[in-house]
């Protein structure tokens, strides 16, 4: 065993020329440590900006103004064009780019009328008759999709093409009058965000999944706050959702932490088919498909005399008993509980939404 005094030399030699070397390459070894504590930071900061959107308030603003009225979440539109556009949103159009997600199915007709000459037996005797037959012929037949192509199907009918006209709303209102028109057939429907997706690659649609649950989480637009608004006085009035939309146990809390976000609403747990029941009175203006929700029904309600609008959410349906455009009344059956979209047993997923903004349910419930 070394002595004692061989020891403390040599720790003592060691040590020596530790500092030597830390006196000549100090600046060195200083950068060296700065870069290594700052290497994270600029890691988290290039992973932020290149898979979050850089929207401003008024990018959010706008995006909602463009999809208000319409089947189309707003949310879906942000992530669409963030996707498509790998973040480079100077270069996005939301008010063109929102037609992408609307598919028209379009059939024009000449109609001849032709005379036919018919005998008809009237108290025993012969007489004849002319009769007007309708032939249909098309003319025309067609599918448009995108802003480019639905604006030439637009012009072609004489509508008024102007920016300020050329919104969803007004647009699939303008289709639904000429339908009405013996001469035309038309059929319009709104993509989900599976479908919308579907030239995506496997990454860019994670991105674009992740985003829909993310966006609302940052949207610096809403300034809802649940203790200013939410008063008793409200609980009363069948336009705010204020039952309970089926029967069975709570399975999950509004607010509970997952994985990749936190829960947006109320889980309810009960048997395949168990009604579903729309908690105030208010319009149908989605149904269909809707990524993990599956099956899903949203419901507005109008708007309360503080000015905030109200939107029920009613996700993981097995069948639906209603159709965009409806009216119905707080207690109606709109559809049946089931396993649909990304779900692990069966049961209701259920929101309420006031400014488009996910609130606690429990606070309106008896």
């Amino acid at each position: 065993m070394p002595e004692p005094s061989t020891i403390i030399s040599t720790t003592l030699s060691v040590l020596s020329q530790i500092s030597l070397f830390i006196k000549k390459y100090w600046k060195w070894i200083v950068v060296s440590l700065f870069a290594l504590f700052l290497l994270p930071v600029v890691i988290f900061s290039i992973v932020i900006n290149v898979l979050f959107p850089q929207v401003s308030t008024d990018d959010f603003i706008l995006y909602k103004d463009i999809t208000e009225e319409t089947e189309i979440e707003w949310a879906s539109l942000i992530a669409y064009d963030v996707v498509r556009l790998d973040n480079y949103l100077k270069d996005s159009v939301p008010e063109e780019s929102v037609f992408d997600f609307l598919s028209i199915d379009f059939t024009e007709y000449e109609i001849v009328e032709i005379e036919e000459e018919i005998t008809k037996i009237v108290d025993g005797e012969e007489v004849k008759e002319t009769i007007v037959r309708k032939e249909y012929n098309i003319i025309r037949e067609l599918e448009a999709t995108g802003y480019e192509e639905i604006k030439e199907l637009l012009e072609s009918l004489d509508y008024d093409t102007s920016k300020s006209n050329m919104m969803v709303k007004n647009v699939k209102e303008f289709l639904d009058e000429i339908n009405e028109k013996e001469e035309y057939e038309i059929e319009h429907f709104i993509f989900t965000n599976e479908e919308i997706t579907e030239g995506f690659d496997d990454l860019h649609k994670e991105w674009f999944f992740a985003l829909v649950e993310i966006l609302p989480l940052i949207d610096p637009s809403s300034e809802f706050d649940p203790e200013e608004y939410i008063i008793p006085e409200l609980i009363d009035n069948p336009d705010i959702p204020s039952i309970w939309p089926t029967s069975g146990r709570v399975t999950s809390e509004f607010g509970e932490r997952r994985l990749t976000h936190i829960h947006k609403g109320i889980d309810i747990a009960s048997n395949e088919g168990t009604p579903i029941k729309s908690t105030a009175n208010g319009q149908v203006i989605a149904v269909g498909r809707s990524g993990n929700f599956g099956k899903r029904i949203m419901i507005y309600h109008g708007i309360d005399e503080n000015g905030n609008t109200y939107v029920t959410v009613y996700a993981h349906l097995s069948k639906f008993g209603v159709k965009v455009g409806d009216n119905v009344s707080q207690g109606e059956t709109i559809g049946y509980m089931g396993n649909t979209g990304y779900s692990t047993g069966t049961h209701l997923h259920y929101e309420v939404r006031i400014n488009g903004v996910p609130v606690n349910p429990r606070m309106f419930l008896p």
